[in-house]
């Protein structure tokens, strides 16, 4: 009764410690080699050991000071390099050696402490004329401070000091129901925007989710490379990293099942997020994920027949690689399975899966469950039994739920579950029509917030903020979410200046971009992109209960007053537009229409949109409803050579490309965060 067509041992074969793969294969002869080999094995660690026991003393010292010399990354580092290591060691530990006086105490030079002070005078000069950073952590040691404190802040700090890369999402610690991963290239913009909006009804980003429902949430897995440097493709990318922040940037080049269900389980999990189930696909696939739901729950009611947990469950196409459905436990059984199911290959048959971890795991699944009907003695029936007890229980992939594109929607039946391959957007968005693909909620509704903190997405043709901008977009998302506001950031109201019929420069987009999202907030707080939050501790609140308590009425003359707070910086000849609040009212709707329509700053700089707005101001219906910080450097709108520690905000705004500039900016953000101090941000 041996079934030679599966890729496992039959009934005939041994089996004494129940291993994945159910019976072992070795014979008489392999069991006699196995033993010889043991006994050669065992005879040469003994050797060896007694040999161990006859080295000399120098021989001991050598091998400590390598050990010592290894570093913690010391990995890939070959012996030649340790050995040199460790002569470099036992030279320096030579040459430290001091001389020891009659009481047992080292002997201390008569000037020494005249050089510690002036090594420490040394350190305060540098610090004063150089350092940039000043740390509030104990300070090192003068032997460890040897080339100025400024530079030996930057080397402490080590790899801490790198920024974040912006592809990585800051996703919160939450469990939900269904996690959604869907893979996709870096170009496949307009593929991930019909999902958006198909599967979760987004059309826009104007509208920020403060907190996502415990039901469902998803990421895109971006595979491959990168759009190039300074091309129209990588400013789009850039923007939409922005914008949505649902793009995580991996180092793979192409879709792989079995990397995401790695990276699921590792970087994932570390993030605290965790789910029920979790659904993999490839963005030319499409899952309907009302139908996935209603199987899944229709699957979970049959599960107390087995004994198994709901989220024992997997479901996967049978000649596809595309789309999976796996509840948590059966992911983690498989993963702790990984080395063993990979040695199963089921490639010879031509309608079988692709050789992926589930795959496998399922024609194990199967194997068994096939050999169930033919094993008669109670002892295997019994072992059959127990290895299917401790595998997860696979859907039935008989019935046609899983589809793939024939290049009409026609052929597609009504109930499907995914349909993968399809390449052309207007087919998918076919598909989605379809199969009535229904926008799934995402939101907590009720968890709306009132403030929105928005900036610019949009990069210039020019390059110049290309490797900033989305660092600096999560400096602001970052604060945004610590203090429960919105964040908006806008890009195709700047790009839209192009093309209409009275043209002007592309900073008005940020006028376009305020009037569209205002309506949906009680304020708007704009920054611009080159804008970086120093102190996150600062919220909007407290600056706009401050500003009630000093407004010269009182807080209720400032409540029924004021719309718009902006700043006139020292010796500045008008207001400085980078940072502002604005108020959602009747009187805001009207300045900013006022603004839009001042033609003569559509083309003339510097000031452009600024200068409309700072004209507008001066009249009167406009000007009682403004509260002008007239020669205010430190609420909001704070200048590099003007920062001092504890400012809320500091705009990096020079005349040349403030891309660098805003680089470290952020990076004396990260320091401030991490508990330093920063004393200045002028680099001249």
């Amino acid at each position: 009764m041996a079934n030679t067509d599966l890729p496992f041992p039959n009934s005939s074969s041994r089996h004494e410690n129940g291993s994945l793969f159910g019976l072992t294969r070795y014979g008489r002869k392999k069991r006699t080699v196995f033993l010889l080999l043991i006994i050669v094995v065992g005879s040469v660690l003994w050797f060896n050991s007694d040999l161990h026991r006859l080295t000399n003393n120098s021989s001991d010292l050598q091998q400590d000071n390598i050990a010592n010399y290894i570093p913690d990354d010391a990995t890939g580092v070959s012996f030649d390099e340790l050995s040199k290591g460790a002569d470099a060691a036992k030279s320096a530990h030579e040459t430290s050696k001091i001389d020891v006086g009659t009481e047992g105490q080292p002997l201390i030079e008569e000037n020494e402490d005249e050089e510690l002070e002036l090594n420490e005078q040394k350190k305060k000069d540098a610090q004063n004329e150089n350092a940039a950073v000043v740390s509030k952590k104990p300070p090192t040691t003068s032997a460890d401070n040897t080339s100025g404190s400024k530079t030996k802040s930057n080397s402490n700090n080590g790899s801490s000091n790198k920024l974040p890369s912006a592809a990585t999402i800051e996703l919160q610690p939450q469990h939900f129901k269904y996690f959604l991963v869907i893979a996709t290239k870096a170009d496949h913009l307009s593929r991930r925007q019909i999902i958006r909006q198909s599967y979760f009804g987004l059309t826009d980003n104007m509208e920020a989710c403060l907190k996502r429902d415990k039901g469902l949430n998803y990421l895109f897995w971006i595979y491959g490379e990168e759009p190039k440097p300074k091309t129209p493709e990588r400013r789009l990318y850039e923007a939409e990293k922005m914008e949505w922040n649902d793009l995580e940037k991996v180092g793979y080049d192409s879709y792989d099942q079995n990397a995401i269900l790695k990276w699921v389980e590792t970087t994932l999990n570390e993030r605290g997020v965790t789910y029920d189930y979790l659904i993999i696909q490839d963005s030319y696939s499409l899952v309907q994920l009302n139908y996935i739901q209603q199987q899944l729950q229709a699957e979970a009611g049959k599960m107390w027949e087995v004994s198994k947990s709901v989220t024992d469950l997997a479901w996967l196409p049978a000649q596809s690689d595309k789309v999976l459905i796996a509840g948590k436990d059966a992911v983690k059984k498989a993963m702790a399975r990984e080395n063993e199911l990979k040695d199963i290959s089921v490639q010879d048959d031509e309608n079988a899966s692709p050789s992926t971890i589930m795959a496998n795991y399922y024609e194990f699944y199967r194997s068994i469950s096939v050999q169930m009907n033919f094993i008669t003695t109670k002892k295997d029936v019994d072992r059959l039994k127990t290895m299917l007890g401790e595998l997860p229980v696979f859907v039935s992939r008989d019935e046609n739920r899983f589809e793939t594109w024939t290049n009409n929607v026609e052929s597609i039946p009504d109930m499907t579950v995914a349909v993968s391959n399809i390449y052309q957007d207007a087919d998918f968005t076919s598909v989605a029509e379809k199969l009535n693909v229904g926008a799934a909620s995402l939101c907590k509704t009720l968890e709306r917030p009132t403030i929105a903190v928005m900036t610019s997405s949009f990069i210039y043709p020019d390059g110049c903020m290309e490797r900033s901008a989305s660092l600096a977009a999560d400096n602001k998302r970052q604060y945004a979410l610590r203090h429960q506001y919105a964040f908006v950031s806008r890009s195709t109201e700047f790009a839209q200046q192009e093309v209409r019929d009275v043209k002007r420069r592309t900073v008005w987009g940020k006028i376009d971009a305020v009037q569209k999202v205002l309506p949906k907030y009680e304020w708007i707080f704009w920054m611009d992109m080159d804008a970086v939050i120093m102190n996150a501790d600062q919220t909007l609140q407290g600056i706009l209960d401050d500003l009630r308590v000093k407004y010269p009425e009182g807080p209720r003359a400032f409540e029924k007053n004021i719309d718009l707070v902006i700043a006139k910086p020292t010796r500045d000849k008008m207001i400085n537009a980078g940072v502002f609040l604005l108020r959602n009212t009747e009187w805001a709707h009207k300045f900013l229409n006022a603004v839009q329509a001042s033609k003569n700053w559509y083309n003339k700089g510097p000031s452009y949109e600024q200068g409309a707005m700072w004209d507008i101001i001066q009249l009167p219906g406009y000007k009682e409803k403004v509260l002008l910080l007239e020669n205010d450097d430190h609420t909001f709108n704070t200048l590099p050579k003007r920062y001092i520690p504890g400012d809320f905000i500091v705009h990096f705004a020079p005349d040349k490309c403030p891309g660098p500039a805003v680089l470290k900016g952020l990076e004396a953000a990260k320091r401030i965060q991490q508990g330093e101090m920063v004393l200045t941000m002028d680099d001249e």
